[in-house]
């Protein structure tokens, strides 16, 4: 969790074990809790709400590529393999961010998602979001705090799909990668 977002939390609203005929909860959280998808209009004036973008880039080819080591990655060492899908989730154990240069050559080699295992794709001390906003005024699509833990590197089918939620900033996922 981003440190000042609003955890997860949920109670229920009915229960069978108290009379109700069914189950029922309700929950809060920040839309960019656990993994999630941000939408344009989380970092780029009057861009598109997370119910108002394309779901192309949140389903169907996509490279895990591994990208050990810490902090900052230029674009020269953007490992091979990078470019071998439209879609790059990049495992990272956490501790690996992209420049905004790495960003922009992500994009111009027309990648349509960039996926990470990380809180973010920009350092935690990056106040005005560089690497976001690079990526997603270009029209492409970040997934963020993947588990990846258990993914080798490869080429996998990705799904994605954030929820419909119209007017926010961002959507949870739950992401799912199958073998090729």
């Amino acid at each position: 969790m981003w440190p000042g977002d609003v955890r997860f939390r949920w109670r229920p609203t009915a229960r069978l074990v108290e009379g109700s005929l069914f189950e029922s909860t309700c929950f809060t959280m920040s839309a960019h809790v656990g993994t999630h998808v941000d939408a344009p209009s989380h970092v780029v004036a009057g861009g598109e709400s997370i119910g108002r973008v394309d779901l192309k880039p949140f389903l169907g080819e996509a490279c895990v590529v591994d990208l050990p080591g810490r902090g900052e990655i230029s674009p020269e060492a953007l490992p091979r393999g990078t470019f071998a899908a439209p879609r790059v989730l990049f495992k990272t154990g956490g501790r690996v961010f992209l420049s905004p240069l790495a960003a922009l050559r992500i994009a111009e080699k027309g990648c349509i998602l960039v996926g990470t295992d990380a809180m973010s794709v920009d350092p935690g001390d990056a106040a005005d979001l560089p690497v976001h906003r690079t990526l997603l005024s270009r029209g492409v699509a970040l997934l963020e705090n993947l588990d990846l833990s258990a993914v080798m590197p490869g080429m996998y089918q990705l799904v994605a799909l954030p929820i419909r939620f119209r007017e926010l900033d961002a959507s949870p996922v739950r992401a799912i990668l199958i073998r090729k």
